[in-house]
């Protein structure tokens, strides 16, 4: 009989930061696993921009094109798309995937952005994801009533919430005593994660793994929730990773040597400082006294300048960690480099002159534009500025396909590093989405056999065909014993 697949996705961790828990001892559930089935840990690149939706869509669909952030303005269509508790895809989710060939094609996608043409979800999705429900695909009810019903689950359950909730208050109230500003909405939606979400998903997981489901595709999400409230290198953020391994270990064991497993993230983490604590002011009051007569618009924000219907004209601002999509949503189409520059002649170069502004990315025809506090350049003559970010050809690769998107913003602006940390748009301790760091370098473990090489991986849409491959070998091959 063939091997069948199961792939853990653990949010936000990075190739360096999964490393250092191995050897601090943090995760001795993976280390054993390592050590006794020949896994290695590789480290790859998930491309920019450096979120989940991108990522994932790349993981799952091999095509993460048009996806410039974790929120942004469709121009066609005139909304505002985000994931999350509030997600609007659904609304333009008909735009994406086409002829893609899912690696979830008739297994099951759990806690994941999208459906993958998997045959269910358990009731478990990351956002609202109606609009891809497969015919077999239950209900969270139907998956939460049998997890309630069994005493050891329950029992669990009380006590993981006892433990997480008093523990969440103390790292909160001890981060206020020591002068840090742990990010309060996300430590709200860490409790929800930690307490309740992971145990569901790791629950579906095993339930799928029962039923013979292959592929099987889930997303872990606390240590990401975590890393936002408090910071990815914080005590509390490290003590989830120790969560995630109780969890790589209950997985494991219920493989019964039907199931091969597979380990990966979909970018990484690193300390920031929001806008508006390092500058004073929030960057959508920063635009709109830049354009004056313009209401500015933050996606899940506040409203600057002028009253809407007495403006001259429109703004929005979608803001995802160190990146954030200027939109003048009264355009049809992407403004152009010359067009705006006509319109505003100092807008970019002041925006760019900002302290907390690395650079901004505009379109010229075809022509990547790049502006930082220096002054103008256009395509490869950015890179020497770049090679303080990462290495400078794959990082101007990555950036010039992110701005190559015809739904990026009119304006996309790059956050700075100030005092060691990088500048984040959203109200967050630990972020990434921008350049610069872990960030942009998530860790796939496998086992040694398969061969991976994914040192030529430059975005997460070239995972896809390596998983894809690793997925069609196990089924095709005997399966030991």
């Amino acid at each position: 009989m063939s091997s069948k697949l199961v792939i853990l996705h653990i949010d936000g961790v990075s190739a360096n930061t999964l490393r250092k828990a191995l050897d601090d001892g943090d995760m001795p559930h993976l280390r054993r696993l390592m050590e006794t089935e020949g896994y290695e840990l590789h480290r790859y690149r998930c491309g920019l921009p450096s979120t989940t939706p991108f990522a994932q869509a790349g993981i799952i669909y091999g095509d993460n094109s048009e996806i410039p952030s974790f929120r942004w303005w469709d121009r066609e269509r005139g909304v505002l798309v985000q994931f999350g508790a509030s997600s609007t895809f659904k609304k333009v989710a008909d735009k994406y995937f086409g002829g893609c060939k899912p690696l979830t094609r008739d297994g099951a996608c759990i806690a994941a952005c999208y459906p993958g043409e998997a045959a269910d979800d358990f009731g478990i999705a990351y956002q609202d994801r109606s609009y891809g429900r497969q015919p077999k695909s239950r209900s969270a009810a139907k998956v939460l009533a049998p997890y309630l019903a069994n005493p050891i689950h329950l029992g669990d359950w009380v006590w993981q919430t006892a433990a997480v909730f008093s523990r969440t208050a103390k790292d909160y109230f001890v981060a206020r005593a020591e002068g840090r500003h742990p990010a309060a909405p996300y430590v709200a939606m860490d409790l929800g994660e930690e307490i309740f979400v992971h145990h569901l998903t790791r629950y579906a997981v095993i339930k799928a793994m029962h039923e013979g489901y292959s592929p099987i595709y889930a997303g872990f999400y606390a240590f990401d929730e975590t890393a936002h409230a408090f910071g990815p290198t914080d005590p509390s953020a490290l003590r989830v990773l120790k969560h995630v391994d109780h969890t790589i270990a209950k997985v494991a064991g219920a493989r019964k040597g039907r199931y091969e497993l597979l380990i990966l993230s979909d970018h990484g983490h690193i300390e920031t400082i929001p806008f508006r604590a390092s500058s004073g002011k929030a960057f959508g009051a920063v635009l709109a006294g830049l354009l004056p007569g313009y209401h500015v618009k933050e996606a899940h924000g506040d409203e600057y300048g002028s009253a809407e219907k007495e403006a001259i004209g429109h703004l929005t601002a979608t803001m995802s960690g160190g990146a954030a999509h200027v939109y003048f949503t009264d355009e049809a189409r992407r403004m152009s480099h010359r067009e705006l520059t006509a319109r505003f002649p100092q807008l970019s170069d002041t925006l760019a002159k900002l302290p907390q502004v690395a650079m901004l990315m505009l379109r010229d025809g075809e022509q990547d534009v790049f502006v930082t506090a220096r002054g103008e350049v256009r395509g490869q003559a950015i890179k020497p500025f770049l090679a303080s970010y990462d290495e400078p050809d794959v990082l101007y690769e990555q950036l010039a396909r992110l701005n190559s998107f015809h739904s990026a913003g009119d304006v996309v602006v790059l956050s700075a590093f100030v005092d060691g940390k990088q500048v984040n748009f959203e109200n967050q301790a630990g972020g990434h989405g921008s350049i610069g760091g872990e960030q942009l370098h998530p860790f796939v473990l496998a086992r040694k056999e398969w061969g991976l090489d994914l040192s030529r991986v430059r975005g997460a849409h070239e995972l896809h065909p390596v998983l894809v491959d690793l997925r069609d070998r196990l089924a095709s091959r005997p399966r030991p014993g």
